[in-house]
């Protein structure tokens, strides 16, 4: 093979994802085959904010519920991770002084979280979107953003490169309600 195709095949096999292996065939944290992909934390992040299940009420209601697990198996739970989430609020703003549209939850024993907000707006070309940050410990933080699908700004901005399972399919309840599953492997 000569060099350019070599470099070539080089180039591109450094693109297709293989999970590094200790000796032994034991997974890194957060390196097994079904890790949630990373994302920006963007520029509206503020550490500290207050542990609530109900993250914000002004406008329309939101539901998310999941479970943080282990990505080397892909179904062991993680209980005691942090879940930071922040998101604009119903006008498309985010709160740079306080704490509206933003929270913490943990997962229990069995890995599940789950936390009422509302659904964000999209804004600018940004699709209806929320951040999150999870801390476990002996693993990576991981910091990643939730879309949901119908929303015709996901071909127009960034996350038109998310990963499929970051992209939700919210259900309605007759009151109202949305409802969405966000599961995230570390």
């Amino acid at each position: 093979m000569d060099r350019k195709k070599f470099l070539k095949a080089l180039a591109l096999a450094s693109l297709i994802p293989v999970p590094f292996r200790l000796p032994g065939n034991v997974d890194l944290p957060g390196s097994g085959p079904c890790r949630t992909q990373r994302d920006a934390e963007g520029p509206y992040y503020r550490s500290d904010a207050p542990a609530r299940d109900v993250i914000e009420t002004a406008g329309t209601p939101l539901r998310i519920d999941g479970r943080i697990v282990r990505s080397n198996d892909c179904s062991a739970p993680l209980e005691d991770a942090v879940i930071d989430i922040w998101h604009c609020d119903a006008s498309g703003n985010y709160d740079m002084k306080g704490f509206k549209c933003r929270g913490q939850v943990s997962s229990g024993t069995d890995g599940r979280y789950s936390f009422t907000t509302i659904l964000p707006p999209p804004y600018g070309n940004r699709p209806r979107h929320i951040h999150f940050k999870v801390r476990a410990k002996g693993y990576p933080e991981l910091t990643t953003q939730l879309y949901f699908h119908g929303d015709p700004n996901l071909k127009n901005d960034f996350a038109r490169n998310a990963a499929s399972e970051r992209v939700i399919t919210l259900a309605t309840e007759n009151d109202g309600l949305h409802k969405g599953v966000f599961d995230i492997y570390l």
